[in-house]
């Protein structure tokens, strides 16, 4: 599949995050221990809470080798060092936390991968779910508000009901200046320096207007207090409470982590082509972020119909900017994901598809005979 990341440099970590919440993607794709399952690399978030399942194996899958890198990483640091390196080096507990213990873990490292994420640690010295391109543009944002406003915006995570937030948010920030410095610093022009803006080019809306509107609902139907993605969005990843964490960075899904880490594979390439080669044939279960998000509706719609044929795929993809599917695929219709609580604001849009195996013809007596002599 002709994608437009095949056009940018993957020479970065551009996603220290997976923004698909792990509630949506378990309730779009149960896994059971006769699933095989491909999931986006990505910042490696969702093929760690996907291992966390009965799947019996986990493929994770980016075009991005440094992606990549980034999962290899965490998955040695699962394997070698307690929980409370692992927690301190993601950035959770704060910059002097990561400093010493990043002290403790270099000294393990070879030469090569020692200089590599001291490099980035010394640039991202918050830790590693701050290293992203789009994250780092992220926590830009909240230092460009008055004091006052950044004030509104924490009071946010205080409310013990959904009535006093959207009230609040209403009052305080829907009818202020805010929308409009929120949707200027998010709009395509800007944001673009946290995305590629060639990853804006089947974009069907003006993302800071789309986001605004989604932060608003948001605000207005759920306790933002309990939200894992809107406290990362707008104060990165520090006094984040254990239990709204995704669940494979918390403390009581570490040992089993750990234990499942042989029943995970890592692979460079692009998901379609993986998925239709002999290597990823038994793939059962896929999570594919939103990476149709930089497809045109007919390169969309071909990969929809070959992944048909292919047969014996649920799969599971997010929509940003771009509707895909939406308008139906000549007898395919992608079902929307009932949004559940905790997931992102931005990212909300998630379409689940199932295609069947493929039915088999069956056998006429004197061929069965054959094959049985065979």
């Amino acid at each position: 599949m002709h994608t437009e990341f095949h056009h940018v440099a993957l020479d970065r970590i551009r996603y220290s995050l997976v923004w698909e919440s792990a509630a949506t993607l378990q309730a779009a794709l149960p896994l059971g221990p006769t699933d095989e399952a491909l999931i986006i690399t990505s910042a490696g978030c969702n093929a760690l809470n996907a291992l966390l399942s009965e799947a019996r194996h986990v493929t994770a899958l980016d075009l991005n080798p440094v992606q990549n890198a980034l999962l290899q990483f965490k998955t040695y640091l699962i394997g070698h060092f307690p929980h409370a390196v692992f927690r301190a080096l993601l950035g959770l507990d704060g910059p002097a936390a990561v400093a010493a213990a990043w002290a403790e873990a270099a000294p393990q490292l070879s030469a090569d991968l020692q200089a590599y994420w001291d490099r980035q640690l010394t640039e991202h010295p918050a830790g590693l779910l701050t290293a992203g391109k789009l994250e780092s543009y992220l926590h830009g944002f909240l230092p460009t508000l008055p004091e006052a406003t950044q004030q509104h915006l924490r009071q946010l995570i205080q409310f013990p009901t959904v009535a006093e937030q959207r009230v609040y948010f209403e009052q305080y920030l829907h009818n202020t200046a805010f929308r409009g410095q929120f949707e200027t610093y998010f709009d395509e022009a800007n944001l673009s320096k946290g995305r590629d803006p060639r990853l804006f080019r089947y974009a069907e809306e003006s993302g800071g207007a789309a986001f605004y509107r989604r932060l608003r609902h948001q605000a207005a139907t759920e306790l933002l207090a309990d939200n894992f993605f809107f406290r990362f969005f707008f104060f990165g990843p520090e006094n984040l409470p254990e239990a709204i964490l995704p669940p494979c960075y918390q403390a009581r899904h570490f040992a089993r982590l750990r234990a499942r880490l042989p029943h995970l594979s890592i692979q460079t390439g692009e998901a379609v082509a993986y998925l239709l080669s002999p290597a990823g044939r038994t793939i059962t279960r896929a999570s594919l972020s939103n990476i149709f998000e930089y497809v045109s509706p007919t390169e969309f719609a071909q990969a929809m119909h070959a992944l048909q044929a292919r047969g014996n795929l649920r799969l599971v993809y997010w929509n940003l900017l771009q509707a895909q599917g939406d308008a139906g695929l000549d007898g395919l219709e992608p079902t929307p994901v009932a949004a559940l609580p905790g997931t992102c604001f931005y990212l909300p849009d998630a379409r689940l598809l199932n295609f069947p195996a493929p039915a088999v013809a069956a056998s006429s007596p004197s061929t069965a005979s054959s094959l049985v002599l065979l």
